[in-house]
């Protein structure tokens, strides 16, 4: 048993080639050893059937010489030897050195026609002497299979067929067994590759094929099933592509429609003089323009948004000194924050190593950051950039002290057209396009972008832009 699970395995484990060999190998060899084990058992003792037919060549020769004299006498040389004939159902042939005929049973005695289909099968020829020193021929040829000692012969001829017989059925039984073995271990798994076609031309991409075998069947169907895999991803992606078209052609029409009512709402007011009072003049004024502003940030949003989908989003990158950049542009974001009371903190001493950025996108980075924490409720913001300079790049901490992201927003809030908040109000503001756009940007300066969040206590924005090292080439524009 233990040995069969051993072939087993190593059916399992070898390769189509090794199998195939090992089929075409067992296929001539096993019957030619079934045969050879048949002819070994069945043959019966050899030196027994020699010593048999040595006893009756001396009975013939002793028989001839008794009776030498009587040769010339056809009739009476036969009466002396008939017993010996009878005896062992045969015929003798005398010819001398010349190979003239001096004798011949076969005129006195009919010959047997029944080892006929094998002539010679049971004729011998011997020597023998004659009185005069003269050698003479002496042929006995055997008139039945069944008498000893000639019956040896027989059984010889018996286990002979046996064998062939036995070989050939073994022969059909190793062409039976491997033909069912090859057609269960490649056959069938490439009619369920044909399946698996049919199905996934229908459109049904859940249809795996079940081949443990690691031979080259097993390798082209895992290929087969990650083709099919990858092809179900992209389906999947498909139908959230085509489900993102609508939430976008949704999100622009809701966008756009409801500060554009409201400005409409505002100059029919002013336009039909319902409001003659000059501060409020000015408050209508004021709403107009805030949304106006807004629609142009959504405009530009949605404008970045079209180049990003084709990557051609454009990159005009320089190298500068990122301690020069920041301390300028986080100087300014100070000064700009606190008249909207928000706490604006950074490293004064941020390291002077090169960056190779575009300032424009990386500032736009910047700001979508900080208003987003400004947005979601913070008045304090923490800004850190350092270099590591192990993993050769800059790195830059946001942090801020706002309503946080819930858990279950976090995987999802670099997707486009995604908003943490569930109601599609827009006091909050936000195309829903920021954070992906921040993502593209640090993308394209090969770096990446990472969120950690609490609810209500805060989020962390941390991105890397690698270093630049002096005499290296520059990168190429994403």
């Amino acid at each position: 048993m233990g040995r069969w699970i051993q072939i087993q395995r190593f059916l399992m484990t070898s390769s189509l080639k090794t199998r195939l060999v090992l089929a075409f190998l067992s296929t001539i060899i096993v019957p030619i050893l079934a045969g050879v084990l048949t002819m070994y058992l069945g043959a019966s003792n050899p030196d027994e059937e020699e010593e048999q037919l040595d006893r009756l060549f001396i009975e013939v020769r002793e028989e001839i010489r008794a009776h030498e004299e009587n040769l010339p006498d056809g009739d009476v040389f036969y009466e002396d030897i008939e017993p010996l004939l009878n005896h062992y159902d045969m015929n003798i042939t005398i010819r001398d050195q010349d190979g003239q005929l001096l004798f011949d049973s076969v005129n006195y005695r009919q010959r047997s026609e029944e080892n006929s289909f094998l002539p010679g099968f049971n004729t011998f020829t011997i020597q023998t002497d004659s009185e005069t020193g003269a050698p003479w021929e002496v042929t006995i040829d055997a008139g039945s299979s069944e008498r000893e000692p000639f019956q040896q012969m027989t059984n010889v001829l018996h286990v002979l067929f046996l064998s062939i017989g036995i070989g050939l059925l073994t022969l059909l039984l190793m062409i039976i067994i491997w033909t069912t073995y090859i057609s269960r271990t490649i056959l069938t798994p490439l009619k369920q590759i044909y399946k698996a076609t049919e199905e996934m031309r229908d459109g049904n991409l859940d249809y795996p094929i079940r081949y443990r075998r690691k031979d080259e069947i097993g390798r082209f169907i895992q290929g087969f099933d990650y083709m099919r895999q990858h092809l179900k991803e992209s389906s999947v992606k498909q139908q959230q592509y085509e489900e993102s078209r609508k939430e976008l052609i949704a999100s622009i029409s809701h966008d756009l429609r409801t500060p554009l009512s409201s400005i409409k709402g505002y100059v029919e007011g002013l336009r039909d003089g319902i409001v003659r009072d000059e501060e409020k003049k000015r408050h209508y004024l004021q709403v107009i323009h805030d949304k106006t502003t807004h629609l142009d940030h959504l405009i530009e949003d949605l404008f970045e948004f079209s180049k990003m989908e084709v990557d051609q989003l454009p990159m005009d990158k320089e190298v500068v000194n990122a301690s020069d950049y920041f301390k300028d542009l986080l100087h300014n974001y100070q000064a700009e924050l606190i008249d909207q009371h928000v706490q604006v903190t950074y490293t004064e001493n941020i390291d002077s190593v090169s960056i190779l950025i575009d300032p424009l996108r990386l500032s736009q980075v910047m700001n979508n950051l900080l208003e987003n924490a400004v947005r979601y409720g913070s008045d304090r913001i923490w800004i850190d950039v350092h270099s590591d300079q192990n993993r050769r790049e800059l790195v830059v901490r946001i942090a801020d002290n706002g309503q946080g992201i819930e858990e279950e927003d976090l995987s999802y809030i670099f997707t486009s057209f995604y908003r943490a908040e569930k109601s599609r109000t827009t006091e909050k503001g936000g195309s829903g396009l920021g954070l992906s756009i921040v993502k593209y940007i640090v993308k394209a300066h090969g770096g990446d972008i990472q969120v950690d969040s609490e609810e209500e206590k805060g989020s962390t924005f941390v991105f890397t832009i690698p270093l630049y090292v002096t005499g290296n080439a520059p990168e190429e524009d994403a």
